[in-house]
């Protein structure tokens, strides 16, 4: 009994479509860091404090400062990058 395997040919359009999958994902984070710039502290989980070490008491998660939230990375990186230009805009006029 002879097997008849279907096998695809790569086209440019997998590219393509790989492409445009890409540019949809990061569009996807980016809204996502505009909506929502926090996310849960993976530390704490979310809720901003730790069993001490005894294990009798909890204490503030160090990492979110006890608020169980920190910035996404992309939005950090637009901060960064809008304190940046802020920085290099010059508001005085030279004489």
């Amino acid at each position: 009994m002879t097997l008849i395997a279907a096998t695809a040919t790569a086209t440019g359009s997998s590219t393509a479509s790989a492409l445009v999958f890409a540019v949809v994902l990061g569009a996807g984070y980016l809204a996502a860091c505009v909506i929502w710039p926090f996310c849960a502290c993976r530390h704490c989980g979310g809720t901003g404090r730790l069993l001490s070490p005894t294990g009798r008491a909890w204490r503030h998660c160090p990492h979110c400062a006890g608020t169980g939230a920190k910035l996404r990375l992309g939005r950090r990186i637009y901060n960064h990058l809008k304190h940046t230009h802020d920085r290099g805009r010059t508001t005085r006029r030279p004489h």
